[in-house]
């Protein structure tokens, strides 16, 4: 399964990207303000895994999901 929007990506959720497994870490949307003040000018996605550390995703329906840990803030 690929995510339908960058909305539904969730910080922890569980990805392969380009034949790796990775954990979500930061997600940036668009025209979105995050809490530092910074704010992003196209999506894009901070993968981390201990293998090859943090990665950049600029494409999120490049993201297959594994694990999903939250539904737009609940638990599932």
């Amino acid at each position: 399964m690929n995510y339908a929007t960058p909305y539904d990506i969730g910080i922890g959720d569980k990805v392969t990207y380009k034949g790796n497994d990775y954990d979500v870490f930061i997600n940036y949307i668009k025209g979105e303000t995050d809490a530092k003040g910074f704010t992003p000018l196209n999506n894009h996605t901070i993968l981390f895994n201990n293998k090859v550390g943090r990665i950049t995703c600029l494409d999120y329906t490049q993201l297959e999901v594994i694990e999903q840990i939250t539904d737009h803030g609940r638990l599932i």
